[in-house]
């Protein structure tokens, strides 16, 4: 039996949704309010610890489908753009929110 795919009617953010579902089975994944790699304002960010052996063609595609879920999920009136990262050599991904703020580029700890 082939699995169930979605319709047309369900639109990308359910393909995404279940790209993503599988793509993340065995990671670990934590979402947390962190300092921006500058240090100078917090950052609303995804941390996902991939298991050994996860290729890079996995990874990268997790992170971004990951990246693609929060886009979808943004609306339009928010004032921030999503962003991903690689670290410790693969082993660990982040996707996170640069926020810009409504009154310019540092946001208040409320935004974040």
């Amino acid at each position: 039996m082939k699995p169930a795919m979605a319709t047309k009617q369900q639109g990308p953010e359910a393909l995404v949704s279940e790209a993503l579902r599988k793509a993340l089975a065995s990671a670990r994944v934590e979402v947390k309010l962190a300092l921006s790699d500058s240090g100078a304002e917090l950052q609303p960010e995804v941390e996902v610890a991939f298991p050994h052996g996860t290729s890079a063609r996995q990874r990268n595609a997790a992170l971004l489908l990951l990246a693609a879920q929060v886009e979808l999920r943004t609306p339009t009136q928010e004032h921030w753009l999503v962003e991903s990262a690689v670290l410790d050599n693969g082993v660990r991904g982040r996707v996170y929110l640069l926020l810009l703020g409504v009154g310019g580029p540092w946001p208040t700890r409320e935004e974040a």
